[in-house]
C-alpha cells in the first residue's frame, strides 16, 4: 500500500470530520446522503439536473452556493456511478470551502434559467481538473465514496429498510445493525 501524501491526509481528515455522526440508509442513496449531510452542516442542499449541454466546455456538475443553501447540479445522461461522483465532487468543493473568481463570469452566464446571478455567493463548475482546487475536490469525492462505506446505518422506517436490516443481521450476526 502506498503512503499517502500530506495533502491527501489533509483531505481525508476534512472528509472524516464532515461525515462524523452522519448516518445513512442502506443501500446507499446519494439523495439521502446529501440530506443527512445537509442536516449536519445546517445548510439545505438541493440536487438538480443540469439542462442539456451546449458544447465541450459545459460543466457536468455545478455547485451554486447561496447565502442560506447549496444547489448541486449534475448531468442527466450518465450512469448512476458517474452522477454520484459528480455530486460528491461538488460536495468536495463545499467541504473544502473553495472560493474562486476563475471562470465565475463564464459559469454565471451558463447558469440554468431561473437562477438569479445576483443571489449566487459562490459557483464552481466541473469542466476540467487543471487547478489544485479541482484536483482536491475530485480526490475528496473519491475519499467520500470510500468513507461512506464505513458510516453507521440510519434507522430504517420503510419496509424495505427493515428487511435490509434483517438481511444484514442474518448475514453478519455479530454486526451492530442499529
Amino acid at each position: 500500500m502506498s503512503e499517502m501524501s500530506e495533502r491527501e491526509l489533509r483531505l481525508r481528515r476534512t472528509a472524516e470530520r464532515a461525515l462524523h455522526d452522519v448516518r445513512i440508509p442502506q443501500p446507499f442513496d446519494i439523495a439521502a446522503f446529501c440530506e443527512a449531510l445537509s442536516v449536519k452542516r445546517g445548510r439545505k442542499m438541493v440536487l438538480r439536473e443540469l439542462p442539456a449541454g451546449n458544447g465541450l466546455n459545459t460543466p457536468c456538475g455545478l455547485w451554486i452556493a447561496y447565502a442560506d443553501e447549496d444547489h448541486v447540479f449534475h448531468v442527466r445522461a450518465t450512469s448512476q456511478r458517474h452522477r454520484t461522483q459528480v455530486i460528491l465532487h461538488e460536495i468536495g468543493h463545499m467541504l473544502l470551502d473553495h472560493s474562486s473568481d476563475a471562470g465565475r463570469s463564464a459559469l454565471l452566464a451558463a447558469l440554468p434559467s431561473g437562477i438569479a446571478p445576483s443571489r449566487v455567493r459562490a459557483v464552481f463548475g466541473r469542466t476540467d481538473y487543471s487547478t489544485d482546487q479541482e484536483h482536491d475536490a475530485e480526490l475528496t469525492a473519491s475519499l467520500l465514496g470510500e468513507l461512506v462505506e464505513t458510516l453507521p446505518i440510519a434507522p430504517a422506517s420503510s419496509m424495505h429498510g427493515v428487511l435490509a436490516r434483517v438481511d444484514a443481521t442474518m448475514i453478519h450476526p455479530r454486526k451492530d445493525c442499529r
